[in-house]
C-alpha cells in the first residue's frame, strides 16, 4: 500500500530506516543484519540517497515522503500494490517524477497497481484499464483508449469533459453537473447518479442499471447505453 498522506502514514519518532525495513522483520524476510542492506537498495531504486536511512519524517520534502512511501511497498517484492492518491499536493514537476519513478519501477519489477487518483490526466498516462467510480460503485470499465475515446457513462463523459487539453486550439464542450454530490451513506434510489445526470429517465429514478458488457472489455452501469 501507498498511502495518500505519507507524513501522516510514518512515525515521527522512527528514523526512515527502520520504518522501510520492519515489514522485512515482521514478515520474517531478513535478519536485522540483512535489513539495512536492503532498505539501502530501494532507497536507491526510489532515488533517495544512503544517508537519508537515520533521518527522521519531518527533514524530508513533500517529494521526498512520496519516494519513502513507496519504498516502504516495495521493500518485499510484491507483485500488487494499491497508490492511493501517490501523488496528491505535489506541483506538476515533482508529480512528473513520482509517476515515472512509478513507471520505472513496473518495467522493472513487473508490478501491478491499482492506482486511485481524481487527475484522469495522470491516469490516462500511467494505467492501462480504467475504471469509474460515483458513490463508491464502478459504473464505467474499459481498456485506456477505449475509455478516453468512446466513454458510454454519463458521469465518465463529464469527468473527461473537465480534463485540461495542453492545446488552446482544441477545444472541448464541457459538461457541467448541477446538484449537491449525495451523500454515501444515503444514496438516491434507483442509479445512483440520476440526482445530477443531465439524460436521466424516469426508469433510472425507479431502478438501478446492471453492470452490463457492451463489447471487447468496455463494461458499464447504465441504462440508456
Amino acid at each position: 500500500m501507498v498511502f495518500q498522506d505519507p507524513y501522516g502514514s510514518l512515525n515521527p519518532r522512527i528514523r526512515i530506516g527502520d520504518a522501510i525495513g520492519e515489514a522485512l522483520l515482521d514478515h520474517g524476510i531478513a535478519s536485522k543484519a540483512e535489513v539495512r542492506e536492503r532498505v539501502l537498495e530501494v532507497l536507491s531504486l526510489c532515488g533517495l540517497a544512503p544517508y537519508h536511512y537515520d533521518r527522521f519524517p519531518h527533514e524530508f520534502s513533500g517529494g521526498q515522503r512520496r519516494r519513502i512511501g513507496i519504498a516502504r511497498a516495495i521493500v518485499l517484492n510484491p507483485e500488487f500494490i494499491v497508490a492511493d492518491e501517490p501523488v496528491s499536493a505535489l506541483d506538476v514537476s515533482i508529480q512528473a517524477q513520482i509517476i515515472n519513478l512509478l513507471r520505472d519501477l513496473q518495467e522493472r519489477s513487473g508490478l501491478t497497481y491499482l492506482f486511485i487518483s481524481h487527475d484522469l490526466s495522470i491516469v490516462e498516462h500511467l494505467c492501462s484499464r480504467i475504471g469509474v467510480l460515483y458513490l463508491g460503485s464502478l459504473v464505467e470499465l474499459a481498456d485506456r483508449d477505449d475509455l478516453f475515446l468512446r466513454p458510454q457513462h454519463p458521469y465518465t463523459k463529464a469527468s473527461l469533459s473537465a480534463v485540461p487539453i495542453p492545446d488552446p486550439a482544441v477545444k472541448r464542450e464541457r459538461i457541467v453537473l448541477k446538484g449537491d454530490i449525495p451523500s454515501p451513506a444515503n444514496p438516491p434510489k434507483g442509479c445512483k447518479f440520476h440526482t445530477r445526470c443531465p439524460v436521466a429517465a424516469e426508469i433510472c429514478r425507479e431502478q438501478a442499471p446492471s453492470f452490463r458488457d457492451l463489447g471487447g472489455g468496455h463494461f458499464a452501469a447504465c441504462h440508456l447505453v
